[in-house]
């Protein structure tokens, strides 16, 4: 699997769903987000080192948590 399906798959989404919700941010991570009330979200880097929450993390804070490190998991060795 690559990292959309992946992704597609902790959010809930199908392939084409997930990569109509995603953004390009900085530093070569990409923002991932469930549209749905209450659908999370996720930042990740092309290596696979993600970090999700749920829809009352607001991206600025996701993404500072991501930076931070302390809880940045990779999505291929779960």
């Amino acid at each position: 699997m690559d990292i959309v399906e992946q992704v597609g798959k902790k959010l809930g989404l199908s392939r084409e769903e997930t990569v109509k919700n995603s953004e390009a941010i900085e530093d070569g991570l990409t923002y991932y987000w469930n549209p749905v009330r209450g659908g999370a979200s996720l930042i990740i880097n092309e290596k696979g080192d993600y970090l999700a929450a749920n829809s009352s993390v607001s991206f600025d804070r996701l993404l500072e948590e991501y930076k931070k490190g302390e809880r940045v998991r990779n999505i291929f060795s779960e």
